[in-house]
């Protein structure tokens, strides 16, 4: 589904991944974990272009976006979803219009941007929200509205970077059934970056362990009981296979 061939990104004298190949596969819930600085977000913010890599190829699909014109890859967007660390709501707008706002870049029929908003809130839980405005909303109800705005389009895929990091633990959990479901229910694939390992094991199926801009090891998701304090990728490693 999602295909990252020998990928470099380099921030000036910085080279935050660094030959990086990676494959997601359709319908799996994917994380991303490492210690700070390990080129999680980067990897994550590239795979729709976000960040343009310096060099290799990026596949979603059938699609390498790496090629593409600049309005052939704002087609290609409105297939990938993203939710933000820190919600990108713009607070003059109500939550309505906020989910609403890629609905309009996508220039989605106004006729049709109501019935489509009101449906992604009822998926969230919030479509008695409509009206209000993000400061009068907690943060667990600013990320559902997030969520809601990255699934107007309908997207294949769901880049989620650090969705729940400012989030108080039962609030985490709430994000993180929501997330679930829309994988479930609408066959989503949805890629996951965390520095929270019990986010990871919660709901991913495999995830990939990233250090110094380079992939450690993809392994699939086992229980565990490790302590967090050690935040090496072998100890992310042992956490998850269960075998210190």
């Amino acid at each position: 589904m999602i295909e990252l061939q020998n990928v470099t990104k380099k921030f000036g004298t910085h080279t935050a991944i660094q030959n990086v190949s990676l494959t997601v596969h359709k319908g799996e819930i994917h994380g991303l974990i490492g210690a700070s600085g390990a080129g999680k977000s980067t990897m994550l913010r590239v795979m729709n272009l976000l960040e343009i890599p310096d060099s290799g190829s990026i596949y979603v699909g059938d699609r390498e976006l790496t090629t593409r014109s600049k309005r052939e890859l704002r087609e290609a967007r409105k297939r990938i979803g993203m939710i933000f660390q820190h919600f990108n709501l713009v607070l003059n707008k109500t939550v309505e219009q906020n989910v609403a706002v890629s609905l309009q870049l996508a220039q989605v029929p106004k006729h049709q941007q109501i019935d489509r908003v009101r449906e992604c809130l009822r998926f969230v839980g919030l479509e008695d929200q409509m009206d209000k405005y993000p400061a009068q909303l907690s943060g667990g109800q600013k990320q559902r509205v997030a969520i809601a705005r990255a699934l107007a389009n309908e997207p294949e895929v769901l880049l989620c970077d650090e969705p729940t990091s400012s989030l108080d633990p039962h609030t985490t959990s709430e994000i993180l059934t929501v997330i679930r479901d829309i994988h479930e229910r609408l066959g989503v694939t949805v890629i996951i970056v965390s520095h929270e390992m019990n986010v990871i094991k919660s709901i991913c199926q495999r995830v990939t362990v990233m250090d110094q801009g380079t992939i450690y090891e993809t392994v699939p998701i086992e229980s565990s009981g490790i302590p967090k304090s050690d935040r090496s990728p072998e100890r992310f490693i042992k956490e998850l296979k269960n075998d210190a």
